[in-house]
């Protein structure tokens, strides 16, 4: 066995507290923004092959304004806690968010009004943050000494994260001076790259970290998640090189391959979970097992629709499991765990009495979300299935009444925080006067 991740100290490697609070801010108010775009396209999402309009633009609320938003946000503060390192500076984060935000708005306004310059300029703005954000965590990541394992998914995890903002920045001005031979297949190796490359391998390292605080256990063995790292990246580089050069039969060996690492991923966390300390698992689990399952199916469904082996309606199912299925349920279910978790480190940070994480919990909001959100997965992939938009709306609006109770429980782990926080500092005064 591994170390575990050691946790000593933590609270005087966090950024102030604002930070996170903007980049899970705005995941949080996008996640109820996509699923209400979601009813609102739901229409011509069954038919959707890619290119811009409301569809895409809905589909980035969720990949820029929860996805990266949410990636970043965890990357920034839990790296530098776990690795024992310096938090990125303040004027970084600053600027990482504000070019995010500004590029995110951009982007997402050009897609639904059709307008090509906003989509160029979004797509340089966030080009701009994904520098700067590569930037940082790179410096976090270089004076390292601990947890190489995790340090390569984050490094190869960036790689891919510049390399499709690039490609993205392309797609937007082929809109306008229309240079690409073949803009579909681009777009596709656009969303491997930052679906499977940036988001996947990135998850791939951070549950080395995560699920073992989380369920109280050691880390795994290296041997396994290294094996599954080179097979997702083994994997990421046939497809990539599969969609260039139209070889069906690399295709058929990516995703053989992908599945592998899938599994064998899983197989790692399922090890650790088995001989977890803390016996009881929160809900969280049930939304990173369902993303688990997504996965796999997402995997599976990127072969049958590069094979041509899938429905009219393959295009925008995949796009569905591997954005709301897989990435949404495995982001939110992390980030409900992360958001009490650094407020009970803040509250040690300005010395408050400790604050255990589960008291700034309302399980009743997350109770009511999970059910949600797994009847929107299910009744919208029906919906896109049987090209019925009436299914869509309603799982859609399942989707964004449970994002809605998602959002009750952020701003009461907030408010919580921040009473914990004054009844302390209330308790300082009484006692120094």
């Amino acid at each position: 066995m591994s170390a575990s991740v050691g946790l000593g100290g933590a609270h005087q490697r966090l950024l102030p507290e604002t930070i996170p609070l903007r980049f899970f801010g705005t995941s949080t108010v996008a996640h109820l923004l996509a699923w209400i775009g979601l009813v609102v396209v739901a229409d011509a999402v069954p038919f959707y092959q890619g290119g811009p309009g409301p569809v895409a633009a809905a589909f980035h609320l969720l990949t820029v304004g929860v996805l990266l938003s949410s990636a970043m946000g965890a990357s920034l503060q839990m790296l530098p806690v776990a690795l024992g390192r310096a938090a990125p500076t303040t004027v970084r984060c600053n600027v990482v968010y504000t070019l995010l935000l500004v590029g995110g708005i951009g982007l997402v306004c050009g897609f639904a009004i059709h307008e090509t310059r906003l989509m160029v300029l979004g797509a340089a703005a966030l080009t701009a943050a994904v520098a700067v954000y590569a930037v940082a965590l790179s410096g976090v990541l270089k004076g390292a000494s601990g947890l190489g394992l995790v340090r390569l998914h984050v490094w190869a995890a960036l790689t891919c994260l510049v390399l499709g903002a690039l490609v993205a920045a392309g797609l937007a001005l082929d809109y306008r001076e229309s240079f690409l031979v073949n803009h579909q297949v681009v777009a596709l190796i656009h969303m491997l790259l930052l679906a499977f490359g940036f988001m996947g391998l990135l998850a791939f390292g951070l549950s080395q970290i995560l699920i073992p605080m989380f369920a109280i256990a050691e880390t795994s063995a290296m041997r396994a998640p290294a094996l599954a790292f080179g097979l997702a990246l083994t994997a990421l580089i046939t497809a990539v090189i599969a969609l260039l050069s139209q070889q069906a039969m690399l295709v058929a060996v990516a995703a053989v391959l992908g599945l592998a690492a899938a599994g064998g991923h899983v197989a790692d966390m399922e090890a650790v979970l088995a001989k977890r300390i803390r016996r009881r698992l929160g809900g969280e689990f049930l939304l990173i097992r369902l993303s688990w399952g997504m996965l796999a199916l997402s995997v599976m469904l990127a072969g049958g629709l590069v094979l041509e082996l899938l429905p009219p309606a393959g295009p925008a199912l995949f796009g569905f499991v591997t954005l709301f299925g897989w990435l949404l349920s495995l982001v939110i279910g992390v980030q409900q765990r992360i958001l009490p978790f650094l407020g009970s480190m803040h509250a040690v940070r300005v010395r408050a009495r400790p604050l255990a994480p589960t008291k700034l919990v309302d399980e009743r909001c997350l109770r009511f979300h999970r059910w949600c959100h797994a009847a929107a997965l299910g009744v919208v992939a029906v919906g896109i299935v049987s090209a019925e938009p009436l299914a869509i709306r309603i799982g859609a609006g399942a989707g964004a009444v449970g994002a809605f109770a998602y959002g009750v429980f952020a701003v009461t782990v907030l408010k919580r925080t921040r009473r914990h926080l004054s009844s302390a500092s209330s308790a300082v005064g009484r006692t120094a006067a």
